[in-house]
């Protein structure tokens, strides 16, 4: 039997392959990204979370970004079934500050609601991808699917925890509890992990 999309404990992630373990938290670490920001309301996922600091993002600019960004992934995780050059590899690092302005900037206007909803549709493109990915494909430490991969996990888990510290921190600020009354909350679409 496969372990493919195998839950690998965390006291024991040394009994799965890489390929296993990437497989699963693709899909946990956005599961936990989504439960960061349930129950939000529309307003305080437009809240900046350093209201101190210029050109602060906030929860919406924080998904806006990822979303941007899972699509270049899956881009990239295409190219590379193709056998073709992974482009996003040769992105210039002196261009990524600006391209996450611009990125945030074009879609600070749309609902947070459909911001969600783009978020499930390219993580369900991106699981279409890894599914036809050979495990030893993600074993390969020398893989750019791996590489990507790898990354995508660390940008979800790094802007979870971000999104995780500003509620605790807005909850003592605010001494209640961060979630509103569910039916002020931004609903959480549910996502495909098939």
């Amino acid at each position: 039997m496969s372990r493919r999309g195998a839950r690998p404990e965390a006291d024991s992630e040394s009994g799965y392959t890489v390929a296993e373990r990437i497989r699963y938290w693709l899909v946990e670490e956005r599961r936990l990204l989504l439960e960061a920001v349930y129950g939000l309301t529309a307003d305080a996922a437009h809240k900046p979370l350093d209201p101190d600091a210029v050109n602060s993002w906030s929860v919406h600019d924080i998904l806006a970004h990822r979303m941007f960004w899972e699509g270049r992934e899956s881009e990239a995780i295409e190219q590379f079934l193709q056998g073709k050059r992974v482009e996003l590899l040769d992105f210039p690092v002196k261009r990524i500050d600006g391209t996450n302005g611009a990125a945030v900037d074009t879609l600070r206007g749309q609902p947070t609601e459909k911001i969600l909803r783009g978020l499930g549709k390219t993580r369900k493109a991106l699981l279409e991808f890894v599914a036809k990915l050979d495990d030893d494909q993600l074993n390969d430490d020398e893989s750019a699917a791996q590489l990507i991969l790898g990354v995508a996990l660390e940008h979800d888990r790094e802007h979870r925890k971000q999104i995780q510290d500003w509620r605790r921190q807005q909850a003592l600020n605010e001494d209640r509890p961060a979630d509103p009354s569910p039916d002020q909350a931004v609903d959480r679409p549910e996502l495909d992990t098939r």
